[in-house]
C-alpha cells in the first residue's frame, strides 16, 4: 500500500527503470511511438496514483481516486488487465498485452514478473486468496488459485495451475 507521495514517486521510479531502463528517452521515444510497454507502463501508473490516493483521506483525494480507479478500469479494459489497487509490492514488471486477473485480496510482493494470460485468484467467495512472496516470475497461461503460499525466487512455468503451496525458496514449478 502506498502511503505517501515519497512512496509513489519511489514505486514509479523503480517501476519506470524496470520498463524503460531508467532513460527518459526511452520512455519519451516508446511514447511517441505507442508500443506495447508504454500502454503497459500508463496503465501502471494509473494503478499506482489509485492506490496512493486510495490511502489517504479527505474530499479531493477521494475525488482523485474516483478519477484514477475509473481511468485503470478504461486501460485495463483495453489492455486485458484486472488488478485491483493494493495487490503488488514495489517492482511489478507486465511483459504483454493479455488478460490478466488478480482477486483483490491476493498478496503479491516485490519485484514480481508476469508474461500474461495469469489468474492469481481464490475458488469462490469467501474463500483465502494466494500469498506470493519476492521475485516471483509467473510464465505464460498460468493460474495460482486458492489459500496458497509461493516462496521467494519461485518461477512458476507457462500453463501450470498451482494449487498447492511451494515453500521452497529458488523452485521451478511446472
Amino acid at each position: 500500500m502506498i502511503r505517501s507521495k515519497k512512496e509513489l514517486k519511489e514505486y514509479l521510479a523503480c517501476e519506470r527503470t524496470l520498463y524503460f531502463d531508467g532513460r527518459r528517452t526511452a520512455l519519451f521515444r516508446a511514447g511517441l511511438l505507442g508500443s506495447k510497454m508504454y500502454r503497459i507502463w500508463r496503465f501502471q501508473c494509473t494503478l499506482r496514483h489509485a492506490e496512493y490516493h486510495k490511502s489517504q483521506t479527505g474530499l479531493w483525494h477521494k475525488a482523485a481516486f474516483a478519477w484514477y480507479h475509473r481511468r485503470k478500469y478504461t486501460l485495463g479494459i483495453r489492455l486485458g488487465f484486472e488488478i485491483p489497487e493494493n495487490c503488488f509490492e514495489k517492482g511489478l514488471m507486465i511483459y504483454h498485452i493479455a488478460p490478466i486477473v488478480v482477486n483483490e485480496d491476493a498478496r503479491i510482493g516485490q519485484f514480481c514478473r508476469i508474461t500474461g494470460c495469469c489468474c492469481i485468484g481464490n475458488t469462490g467467495p469467501d474463500t483465502p486468496s494466494p500469498v506470493l512472496e519476492s521475485h516471483v516470475t509467473l510464465g505464460w497461461g498460468c493460474s495460482i488459485i486458492g489459500g496458497i503460499r509461493v516462496a521467494d525466487h519461485v518461477t512458476v512455468g507457462a500453463g501450470c495451475v498451482l494449487v498447492k503451496s511451494v515453500r521452497h525458496p529458488g523452485a521451478h514449478v511446472a
